[in-house]
């Protein structure tokens, strides 16, 4: 019997930029905590601030995802066990607020979750179909946990997903280099700047 063939993934591009939306996942103090000037946190959060006034720019709607917990079982077994530093994400928390430099601003669209991933037991889904999104931006903290998560729902929810590299941080640099090289080759397309991406759709729009 022959051995099958290898199997080759992430060969393909989606090069999608039909009806634009943008998600910023957990831009809380909590996640980025030591992102001082100079750090990788640091830098990303700074960098999520001119993503989104790039995307104000190019009429893109921004939702922002956060995690707040009323409850101390909400947290479930897993966060329990595994992190259970996110207690401090209650209602009214400083470290549950978002990191100014990331572009909230009062109003804008936020969608509250309790898991890793943006779309468990949340209307995300339903405010993304509301807004007509299809491809959907992602940006904030952090990259292997719940913005891969999130990434990973979205595209088995059909939509095409456009991670912005460098808005974007984990605690580990070697952990965060192999989120991207995993979700590019399975589930989105990652793009080096998220700033100059939102400049293509405007230069596209003219």
């Amino acid at each position: 019997m022959s051995p099958p063939e290898a199997v080759t993934v992430g060969v393909g591009r989606l090069d999608s930029t039909e009806r634009p939306g943008l998600v910023m996942v957990d831009c809380q103090r909590l996640f980025t905590l030591g992102g001082d000037p100079g750090t990788a946190l640091g830098a990303a959060a700074e960098t999520c601030g001119a993503v989104v006034a790039a995307a104000r720019e190019a009429a893109v709607p921004v939702v922002w995802l956060r995690v707040v917990f009323d409850e101390g079982e909400d947290l479930g077994p897993v966060w329990t066990a595994k992190a259970p530093a996110l207690t401090q994400l209650r209602p009214g928390a400083e470290l549950a607020e978002f990191d100014p430099r990331t572009g909230y601003r009062d109003g804008d669209t936020v969608v509250t979750k309790k898991r890793a991933s943006g779309f468990v037991r949340t209307d995300l889904d339903g405010v993304l179909r509301g807004l007509g999104v299809q491809t959907l931006a992602v940006a904030g903290f952090t990259t292997a946990g719940c913005v891969r998560a999130t990434v990973v729902d979205a595209a088995s929810l059909d939509y095409s997903p456009v991670v912005l590299a460098d808005a974007m941080a984990d605690r580990s640099q070697p952990i965060h280099d192999a989120a991207l090289v995993d979700l590019d080759a399975r589930y989105a397309d990652v793009v080096a700047d998220g700033v100059a991406w939102f400049h293509t759709l405007r230069g596209s729009a003219a």
